[in-house]
Order: structure tokens, then C-alpha cells, then sequence
């Protein structure tokens, strides 16, 4: 049976090929370097070295920025992945004139032009609306959470801390009185443990400053909680679980839906972001009026003023209540929840325990449940 076979790899060719002709006339990284080629990097804010050093010449900041524009294209956010697809793909061989830059310096180039990278796509907003591709008539925000590098242990909330410290200060205590007890006993062999229980003591010594110069750190600059890996990641509902995640709001033009503007924050939901986006997109686009689409996660009387005195239009769906009874007062930001003992508290002071877990669209939840509710007199304005 014969297969196709190629060319073999020892075989000398008199055929000479340029990386150009390798790489497809509508390829994307052409545009990648048509547009980095038309920009001003120096007036962008991207660092020029400058000095007379002796040693190997110093790369191109447009080399450098093609780089880390491809890895964004193609999902390669690895300074080290980076540099391999340096010396192997040929897309990226042709857009950086086949240089290799190591790991360290890739990454050090983002490091030092944090805010440059920023107003490139600011830039590219604006050659997009310059072509007509972006009109600002309607635009679209919304949040997306991404995770952290950060997991909910490492997360630390003032109730965690309570825990922490009445377990730490329990163990103490009962150290302590097993040294007192020891120093009764004449027994050898027992007090030989006395060392070990010093130890002991001290190591959960420590731990009780540690939780408690934390509580104080929470205290001080009035925060709910602290991550101790990604110091800037919160806490937030995600998928229906609690994690350790960024929100990450995006701003889109309703005309081909490019993104006209995005914003990191450690905001827990969308509440705070309206005003600061839209007019954030208001401002970059030079625009009088503009309509704005939002779900109700944005939903806040004082953000909507702020956009309504600007002359913005808001289609925002109002925040639908959490009983189909109508009643503001049992709204599901009304209920209490108390973190350490796992329970709600009601707008009439009932509790509400833990049930069961059930799942709804693949995701699973934790069901409460109020053994008072028969006798409730405000039943009917809580539940249908």
C-alpha cells in the first residue's frame, strides 16, 4: 500500500523561501504589525532604554510590544511560553524579525510599561472609530469574574479570623494547664514532655499575633476581608460558588461589538461600576448622548443619576424583588447572614438553618429553611 509521503528533511533544496512568503496575506498578525508599526510608542509612554553600556544591544520596544500582543491574541500569557514560541512558530518569527528575547526580559518589559499597555487600547478604540467600525450610539457593559491565583483558605474574613483566634487561645490555655499539671507530678518521664509543650505554646503564641495583627489590618483600613496571595482578589459569587476572583468590567460598542474599554476590580457584584464605565466610554468616544445597555446587577439610584446628569440614556432592568409578594422589607438583601454558626436571620429576627443542597441548572446550592414560618404574622407579605 503507498502513502503520501513529504520531503525529506536531509534533502538539499536550491529553493529559497523568505519567512514573507511563509505567512498568509490575511494572517492577523499582519494587522497586529501594521498597527504597532502606525503608533507613537514614545508619545504611548513605552520606556526607551537609553543608556551606553557596554554588552548586547537592547531589543526593540515595537518588537517587544508585537510579542505580547500576539500571546493576547493567542491566549499565551506565559513570559516562558512566550519565549519558546520565539524560536519555534513562524507566525511570531516574521512579526518580531526573528529575534529571541529570554523570559526575563519579556517580562520585564510589561513590568515597566503597565500604563503604556493600558492606553493601547485606548488607541485602538479610536483608529476603530476613525474607520467607521465604531459609531458609540449604543453601548453594553457588563462584569465577568475571573479566578485568582488565590483559594478561599487563603482568604481571610474578620468571622474566620473569631474562629481562628477562640481555637488558637483554647489550645493555649489547655497547654498551659497541662504544664501546670506536669509541675505537680514528680513523675520523669512526663515532665520530660515539659520542652515539647513550650514549644507548643509558643508556636500557637505566634499564630494568635498573626490573626491578630490581621484583624487589626482588616480594622484599619476598613476592609471586609484580605487575600493573602493576590492581596487585590476578593471573595465573590461566581457560577453559583464562592471564590477567590477579579471582576472584570468590559465596555462594547453595539455596532460590530468591539471593546471600547475594560477595568479590573475587587468589587463583590456590578452595584458601583455604571457611572465610572459609561462615562470612562463617554469620554473616550467624545460622544453628547449615548445609550446604555446593562443588566440588573447595575441597578443603583445613585449611579443612574450620575449617568441621567451626563445625558446618558440607561436601559437597565430594575432589580426584581425576591418574593413574588411585592414587598420591599423581605427582599433577599434583607435577610442576615451570620457566617460563623451558618445561618440567616429574617427582617423579623427568625432563623433560618440549613436545610439541604439542591441543584439547579448543573450548579449546586445550599437550601435555608425557617421552622417559625407557619406562625409568622407577616407570612403572607414574605412568601406567595
Amino acid at each position: 500500500m503507498s502513502y503520501l509521503s513529504g520531503i525529506d528533511r536531509n534533502q538539499n533544496t536550491l529553493i529559497t523561501t523568505s519567512l514573507d512568503d511563509l505567512i498568509d496575506e490575511n494572517n492577523p498578525v499582519r494587522v497586529v504589525d501594521a498597527f504597532i508599526n502606525a503608533i507613537n510608542l514614545r508619545q504611548m509612554g513605552f520606556k526607551e532604554y537609553e543608556g551606553n553600556n557596554r554588552g548586547q544591544r537592547p531589543y526593540k520596544r515595537s518588537e517587544l510590544l508585537k510579542l505580547h500582543m500576539y500571546g493576547y491574541l493567542n491566549g499565551i500569557r506565559s513570559s516562558r511560553k512566550l519565549e519558546i514560541e520565539s524560536k519555534r512558530n513562524l507566525e511570531v518569527m516574521w512579526l518580531i524579525n526573528s529575534i529571541s528575547p529570554d523570559h526575563g526580559t519579556i517580562s520585564l518589559f510589561m513590568k515597566e510599561n503597565k500604563d503604556a499597555f493600558r492606553k493601547i487600547l485606548k488607541e485602538f478604540t479610536l483608529i476603530l472609530k476613525g474607520w467607521g467600525m465604531i459609531d458609540g450610539k449604543l453601548i453594553a457593559l457588563d462584569g465577568t469574574k475571573l479566578r485568582a491565583q488565590n483559594s478561599n483558605h487563603n482568604c481571610i474574613t474578620e468571622s474566620k479570623l473569631n474562629k481562628k483566634l477562640e481555637y488558637v487561645e483554647e489550645q493555649i490555655d489547655n497547654y498551659i494547664n497541662q504544664l501546670e499539671n506536669n509541675d505537680k507530678c514528680e513523675d520523669a518521664s512526663i515532665s520530660l514532655n515539659a520542652k515539647e509543650i513550650r514549644e507548643k505554646i509558643n508556636t500557637y503564641t505566634e499564630m494568635k499575633e498573626e490573626y491578630e495583627k490581621q484583624k487589626n489590618e482588616l480594622t484599619e483600613k476598613g476592609l471586609e476581608q484580605i487575600s493573602l496571595i493576590d492581596e487585590d482578589s476578593r471573595r465573590m459569587k461566581n457560577n453559583g460558588k464562592l471564590e477567590v476572583c477579579y471582576n472584570v468590567q468590559s465596555v462594547v460598542d453595539g455596532k460590530n461589538c468591539f471593546v471600547i474599554d475594560c477595568e479590573v476590580v475587587n468589587d463583590i457584584n456590578d452595584l458601583n461600576q455604571l457611572s465610572q464605565m459609561a462615562l470612562k466610554a463617554k469620554k473616550l468616544l467624545n460622544k453628547r448622548k449615548m445609550i446604555v445597555v446593562a443588566d440588573t446587577g447595575y441597578y443603583n439610584a445613585e449611579e443612574i443619576k450620575k449617568c441621567v446628569d451626563k445625558k446618558l440614556i440607561l436601559l437597565i432592568k430594575k432589580s426584581r424583588l425576591n418574593n413574588q409578594t411585592g414587598k420591599n422589607e423581605f427582599r433577599k438583601d434583607k435577610f442576615k447572614y451570620i457566617e460563623d454558626q451558618d445561618i440567616y436571620l429574617c427582617p423579623e429576627n427568625q432563623i433560618l438553618s440549613f436545610s439541604e443542597y439542591t441543584t439547579k441548572n448543573k450548579v449546586k446550592y445550599k437550601r435555608y429553611k425557617c421552622k417559625s414560618c407557619d406562625q409568622c404574622l407577616k407570612r403572607n407579605h414574605c412568601t406567595t
